[in-house]
């Protein structure tokens, strides 16, 4: 299960901190996808591993699964074999995946 929080809720990351000369200083988290220093990055955990993100754009290219067949980042819920993603049943038909199907509920 994964979470998403804001730098206000992280101990570590984006905040204030004094500087030289009793100055206030903005300290940002570094994006680990684009490098970028943002002040309202946030982080996601993934199992026991955090990761720092200034976009979901960033989070989605370095977490999200990628389509066996075509490659695409698949943003939805998307299907499973076996540990095989992808991002549709069209896809996996391709490969010749059969018999998947979305997962509605928990008799699915």
């Amino acid at each position: 299960m994964s979470s998403i929080n804001p730098p206000e809720l992280r101990s570590a990351g984006a905040g204030y901190r004094v500087g030289a000369n009793d100055r206030r200083e903005v300290v940002m988290a570094r994006c680990e996808t684009c490098g970028n220093d943002y002040d309202k990055a946030f982080q996601v955990t993934m199992g026991e591993t955090t990761h720092t993100f200034d976009s979901f754009e960033c989070a989605i290219h370095a977490l999200a699964p990628t389509c066996k067949h075509c490659g695409i980042r698949i943003v939805g819920h998307g299907l499973e074999k076996e540990g095989t993603f992808f991002c549709c049943e069209h896809c996996a038909e391709m490969v010749g995946v059969t018999g998947l199907r979305d997962r509605i509920g928990a008799a699915a």
